[in-house]
């Protein structure tokens, strides 16, 4: 009896280590899986953007790089042309559509006859960060809008992942003002490229190009101006027009273009880490466009001997007013052409709910 117990006793043993011994075999094999699942196969993405590395687009671009990276350990790598070096700001949509380069950061607005669901106001009221979340609710947040814009790419074959900060504008002028009045009203010839908004401040608008500028300020056939205020500081305005006010409105764009196809190939590793890389890099362009205009206006204050004005509560409303009626007049036209018109009325009643403007469809 003992004996037989005995042999019992040496099977169950024998079964138990070959039993516990499978388990510790497919446990191993598992965790090598979910190793090689996690593993994120090396990739270049062919990147064209037309800032330049020096400048704050460039600083921008430099933090995607380092983020995509990070989060790859080095498995995904950017190769960047710059400077517009392989294609214009006219060009990078056709770029990006037809597959020549895997991304962009697009600038949107030469583009709208294209991509018409973004020809909403480009910019927005409140600062850095309010102008961001008021593109970023539009374009991926909100359901409606976001179905709508997002659709719109997708059948021109391109998705967008991000949108970044694009400073404040700013108006300058040769004669000393006090308020938007005093500013309009000194203004004999105010030189811009956008006369709808303008003329609806009652300034006498004279089309000119950017470029132009400063040698029209300079001999006198304008006195004032508006635009975005980085490149009217880097184009040195302020030393013909030494008055200057930010105007109360702040734009955002340059979204973060790819190729459908191109994203559709990719792994669901690889596609986790370029979208956190560009979100991270969305969030990071708003205090950094913020430390940029701080700069800026240091440095008109310092070649002018001359502070800012502050425009009044009432004065800024005044001129969101006319921006928003401008570009939603230009953007009701776009959207009728291209059969559009109740999908942009949709995302033009958004964009005034979230900027606080009481706009009604005509």
């Amino acid at each position: 009896m003992k004996k037989i117990i005995s042999i019992i006793m040496s099977i169950i043993i024998i079964l138990s280590v070959s039993i516990l011994g499978g388990c510790s075999q497919k446990t191993s094999t598992s965790n090598k899986e979910s190793t090689n699942d996690n593993t994120i196969a090396p990739l270049t993405i062919k990147f064209s953007s037309t800032f330049q590395e020096t400048e704050t687009g460039g600083t921008i671009l430099k933090h995607f790089i380092n983020r995509v990276s990070e989060l790859s350990n080095g498995a995904i790598k950017v190769d960047m042309s710059w400077g517009g070096t392989l294609f214009t700001s006219a060009d990078e949509l056709d770029a990006v559509m037809d597959g020549a380069v895997n991304m962009v950061a697009l600038g949107h607005m030469p583009h709208l006859n294209t991509l018409t669901y973004l020809s909403f106001p480009g910019f927005a009221p409140g600062g850095s960060k309010a102008a961001l979340d008021y593109f970023k609710t539009l374009v991926f947040d909100d359901p409606e809008t976001s179905a709508l814009i997002q659709g719109e790419a997708q059948k021109l074959g391109i998705k967008y992942l991000n949108v970044i900060a694009g400073g404040a504008n700013a108006f300058c002028s040769k004669h000393k003002f006090t308020d938007l009045n005093s500013l309009v009203k000194g203004s004999s010839a105010f030189g811009n490229m956008d006369a709808a908004i303008f003329k609806k401040l009652g300034f006498k608008v004279t089309k000119i190009a950017p470029p132009e500028v400063y040698d029209a300020l300079n001999r006198g056939l304008i006195d004032s101006t508006q635009m975005a205020l980085a490149p009217m500081v880097a184009m040195s305005w302020y030393e013909p027009a030494p008055y200057w006010a930010l105007d109360g409105t702040y734009a955002a764009g340059n979204f973060f273009t790819v190729n459908l196809s191109w994203w559709n190939s990719l792994t669901d590793a690889q596609r986790k880490v370029i979208e956190q890389a560009a979100k991270d890099t969305q969030e990071y362009t708003a205090t950094l466009y913020d430390e940029a205009i701080q700069k800026d206006i240091d440095t008109v204050e310092q070649k002018t001997g001359n502070k800012f004005i502050e425009f009044s509560k009432e004065d800024k409303d005044r001129i969101w007013a006319a921006a928003f009626e401008a570009k939603a007049e230009s953007a009701m036209e776009l959207a009728k052409a291209a059969g559009k018109t109740e999908g942009m009325i949709k995302i033009l009643e958004k964009a005034a709910k979230i900027t606080g403007y009481n706009w009604k469809h005509q």
